[in-house]
């Protein structure tokens, strides 16, 4: 069996042909199986017809492109390939971008009949951001144009002068016809003026890249225990493993012997880079899914780093809204602090507040806890992660990192020897904060005073923030378009947590439109203290309402962004409390200090 595995993908723009040119891979090597094929390999096969096996979807199908990746083996003489099929249309970036990271070369397929397309462009520089530094160009269905010598020369003219933007990367350009099969495992007799190589050929010279990582750096998915040991499962991503080694547990920052190691299963003295492995250690250490342990002096803790990202998603992103990170296996909330475009060296431009889909950026990524990362340039594993919509689970952004920030070793939170539980018990308050949402219009400022009336009564040390008044204040530089909601909303959220942590009930009154941002404000100020009420009041009652006019303006569309009007509002799916704001106040008041009072 064929140990040696290279990993390639393919990239180019949609139509270039890339799947009839697997195809006809995949057939020429007899790495279909004659029941997918449902023929004899020996029969003349149409290389059109089985591209459909490898766009598995049947929207990809029905469309004509290929909108998943897909995921292929082929063998040639010397070494076996593991190959993705990545998309070619606009739509469908994201899936190319994940598709190249980690490959060893990319496989670019140009149109010899139409040249150099503008997603060509995009994918190349997608992937060379991701790492990717060997190119081989496919300049495919030159039986377009009757395997012109002279079309193929312009075409790889053309190709060098785009190349000269990426100085690290290695390419070379080959004649190939997907259908006809010519240049891509066979020679073919139409191609007998060109005396390079056939695209198999070239690729079976393509070395896999190596990695930069100096010391072992292990990245720990999961724990078992067998007896009283814990047993540790792992991926090797860089470095060489003994038995003995002493590494350094990230977070946490101390060390772990590695007493046993097993690699496939069977017990050895030493894993290399990219094993899958198992291992006990020494120490009795709690070492949690995520965690890493590395000798690699590049790999730091970090809360806070400079990044280079991709935006994929389909909507635009925003500075300051929450996402998921993952990278290797540590998973955490972040936020985009600040964006910037990028220059064409990649040094920061202007600096923004929405990111466009397939834009390139520089960004600095806040997260919620730390995490082991290195710069990207010396350890890929480590310095390559993705965005994921905390709601959808999509990822909506891929990024590399640039260098870590530091903050997790220059910043620290002091703890005074007053603390939340004191406050509060010299308040006789415990903190908490009642956070009103829903339409203009629909009552959360009338319940917020009847409830501040209320607690007023009982002798309750409280606060209101309301959306207006916020805005003549800490919030007047903000407007309210997507971004700046994003940021009126952090920025409440963090004052209300500030006087939750000094024994004050806090009512908070704010449209706040969006899900994802509420969540975020639940999460700074504490789940176990935030309640959300959802005053859920019709839009023709706010609108009846309109104390301020400002429905009457957005229908003759003198105010943008309103919300319910021009801007969506997105209602809470599992709010703590739902107030109908068309019934009589007293009972909404009531309702919502019973909510308060279960604290």
């Amino acid at each position: 069996m064929l140990k040696d595995v290279l990993t390639i993908t393919t990239a180019g723009s949609v139509d270039d042909g890339k799947s009839t040119l697997i195809a006809r891979l995949l057939l020429d090597t007899r790495s279909i199986a004659e029941d997918q094929l449902g023929v004899t390999l020996g029969d003349d096969i149409d290389p059109t017809k089985i591209a459909d096996l490898l766009d598995g979807l049947e929207s990809e199908r029905e469309q004509g492109i290929t909108i998943d990746v897909a995921h292929r083996f082929f063998d040639s003489d010397s070494r076996r390939y593991h190959l993705s099929d990545s998309p070619g249309h606009e739509q469908y970036t994201r899936n190319m971008a994940t598709a190249a990271a980690g490959a060893d070369a990319l496989v670019l397929v140009v149109d010899a009949s139409a040249g150099i397309k503008p997603q060509t462009r995009r994918h190349l520089d997608i992937a060379y951001r991701l790492g990717v530094r060997e190119f081989l160009v496919a300049i495919n269905k030159i039986d377009l144009v009757n395997y012109s010598k002279k079309r193929f020369v312009e075409i790889e003219s053309d190709i060098s002068a785009l190349f000269a933007s990426y100085p690290e990367a290695t390419f070379a350009a080959y004649p190939t016809s997907g259908v006809g099969g010519d240049g891509v495992v066979k020679r073919g007799p139409r191609l007998r003026w060109f005396t390079g190589s056939t695209l198999l050929e070239a690729l079976d010279r393509v070395s896999p890249r190596r990695s930069s990582i100096t010391g072992a750096t292990v990245s720990v998915q999961f724990q078992t225990k067998a007896g009283a040991k814990r047993r540790y499962f792992a991926s090797l991503l860089g470095g060489t493993l003994s038995a003995g080694d002493v590494l350094v547990i990230k977070p946490g920052n101390v060390t772990a012997t590695i007493s046993r190691l097993w690699v496939a299963g069977a017990e050895s003295r030493q894993a290399h880079s990219g094993d899958q492995l198992c291992f006990e250690v020494v120490e009795d250490r709690d070492i949690p899914r995520g965690a890493v342990l590395s000798t690699d002096p590049d790999v730091t803790l970090s809360h806070e780093w400079d990044s280079t990202l991709i935006w994929l998603d389909d909507e635009q992103g925003y500075a300051s809204r929450p996402y998921l990170a993952k990278l290797g296996h540590q998973v955490s909330r972040i936020t985009l602090s600040r964006a910037w475009t990028q220059d064409t060296v990649g040094e920061k431009a202007g600096e923004i507040s929405t990111l466009e889909t397939n834009g390139i950026y520089r960004t600095v990524i806040s997260a919620q806890q730390d995490f082991a990362l290195a710069p990207f340039d010396k350890n890929a594993p480590l310095g390559r992660f993705i965005l994921i919509h905390p709601e959808t689970s999509q990822t909506v952004a891929v990024g590399t990192v640039n260098f870590s920030l530091r903050r997790s070793e220059n910043v620290h939170r002091h703890l005074f020897a007053v603390d939340t539980a004191a406050r509060e018990q010299a308040s006789g308050t415990k903190g908490s904060v009642l956070w009103l949402t829903g339409l203009s219009g629909s009552g959360k400022s009338t319940i917020a005073d009847g409830v501040s009336q209320q607690l007023h009564a009982e002798g309750r040390v409280h606060s209101i923030l309301d959306g207006d008044n916020l805005r003549t204040g800490i919030n007047r530089d903000l407007g309210f378009t997507p971004e700046d909601r994003v940021e009126n909303i952090r920025r409440t959220a963090e004052v209300a947590a500030l006087m939750a942590d000094a024994g004050l009930v806090v009512i908070v009154s704010l449209i706040s439109p969006y899900r994802q941002d509420r969540e975020q404000a639940r999460e700074i100020v504490g789940a176990h203290r935030f309640r959300e009420v959802f005053v859920s009041t019709a839009l023709d009652v706010c609108e009846q309402r309109d104390p301020k006019g400002l429905y009457s303006k957005a229908r003759k569309g003198e105010i943008p962004n309103f919300t319910g009007i021009n801007a969506p509002y997105e209602e809470p799916t599992t709010p703590d409390l739902l107030l109908d704001g068309a019934r009589p106040i007293q009972e909404l008041v009531g309702e919502a200090i019973a909510l308060i009072h279960r604290e």
